[in-house]
């Protein structure tokens, strides 16, 4: 009796579970990449207080201070081309927001000598920090990640990527937080 050997069109020549692992990773890849790019926090726990920040002369930078204010917190790097693009949008939307409700604060985890000299070179008229979280434990994969904390310390919005902070749809849709 002749039996046929059933392989999977997935698998390869001595290792028949490779392919079904390239398959899975595959399909794990493309869920996480077509995931929308803004999420909405339902978690209730005090985000503020996971965030550790510095000031530009290294001393703590307390975010919990921020209570009352909607804080933009928008994660960088002085070599992220996209972080970059985005700031002079920052920079306008600073503007259109009354500055007793909104904080615009712009974090790097980059030495805080890389970021002085970038701030001094650039000149934004911005509230530059050091992020001393480490950016995964914040759930950070992507350059610039923007959260937006409402005045209770939660985290009620996630931007991953760039945007034009300051388009009138971003502008209203902050002010309705």
């Amino acid at each position: 009796m002749v039996t046929a050997n059933k392989r999977s069109s997935f698998s390869t020549v001595g290792h028949p579970k490779l392919g079904l692992i390239i398959m899975a990773l595959t399909l794990h890849f493309f869920i996480q990449c077509s995931t929308p790019k803004k999420t909405e926090s339902s978690s209730t726990s005090v985000f503020a207080e996971k965030v550790q920040l510095s000031d530009l002369f290294g001393k703590p930078f307390d975010l919990t201070e921020h209570k009352g204010k909607i804080v933009i917190l928008s994660i960088w790097a002085t070599w992220c081309k996209p972080c970059i693009e985005e700031m002079p949008s920052l920079v306008a939307l600073q503007a259109k927001l009354p500055t007793e409700k909104y904080s615009i604060l712009l974090a790097s985890d980059e030495s805080l000598d890389k970021i002085t000299r970038f701030k001094n070179s650039n000149k934004y008229n911005l509230n530059f920090v050091r992020l001393e979280t480490p950016a995964t434990s914040l759930g950070i994969y992507a350059l610039p990640t923007t959260f937006i904390i409402n005045g209770k310390g939660e985290l009620v919005l996630t931007e991953n990527g760039s945007k034009k902070w300051d388009s009138e749809e971003s502008v209203q849709e902050i002010l309705k937080l």
